[in-house]
């Protein structure tokens, strides 16, 4: 006869509360989930940011200015693999843009480094969340001018960080504006 087993897959986190071991894995999740807020505002940016600049809507103009608002002090808050495989996705990026490299997936397609991550860290899925959410948060209306939507971008990605608003945890009470 068999006896009792854990069934859950051993790369999902085993969050023990009250423990330190616990909260620091809550504390690595909600740090995931701040950067990934900022990378998806990083990575929208370009959209409004393009138009006021006057560029020709090229590929390497987009990653360029995603570079440039690269949410680099919220990486260097999460775990270390989880910097360790960012830090090279960022390397790519650079990499293509001095056309080094010819194809980028990262961050605007689901990469299976990043989301095998997301998953030890128990957050696959959580990534199309907090997009949604972002976009919610913003409420960008027809009428609002790519400066607008650049300077409010940049506003969530910094309130972010400074931790004046926090990605939400659970996603289920916000589903419903979504």
């Amino acid at each position: 006869m068999a006896c009792a087993q854990d069934v859950a897959p051993p790369a999902v986190p085993d969050l023990k509360e009250g423990t330190e071991e616990g909260r620091l894995q809550e504390k690595d999740r909600e740090n995931i989930r701040s950067f990934l807020a900022q990378i998806c505002v990083a990575r929208n940016l370009p959209s409004a940011e393009l138009v006021i600049r006057g560029a020709k809507g090229l590929v390497t103009e987009f990653y360029q200015v995603m570079l440039e608002e690269f949410p680099e002090s919220a990486l260097k808050r999460c775990p270390p693999d989880f910097q360790e495989v960012i830090a090279l996705k960022k390397r790519e990026i650079q990499a293509y843009l001095d056309g080094i490299k010819t194809d980028i997936v990262w961050p605007y397609a689901e990469d299976e480094e990043v989301s095998s991550l997301l998953f030890k860290y128990g957050l696959k899925g959580e990534e199309m969340l907090i997009s949604q959410w972002t976009a919610v948060t913003l409420n960008f209306g027809d009428e609002d001018t790519p400066a607008f939507k650049a300077q409010r971008m940049r506003e969530l990605k910094e309130d972010i960080e400074a931790g004046k608003i926090k990605v939400p945890m659970d996603f289920e009470e916000i589903e419903e504006e979504m």
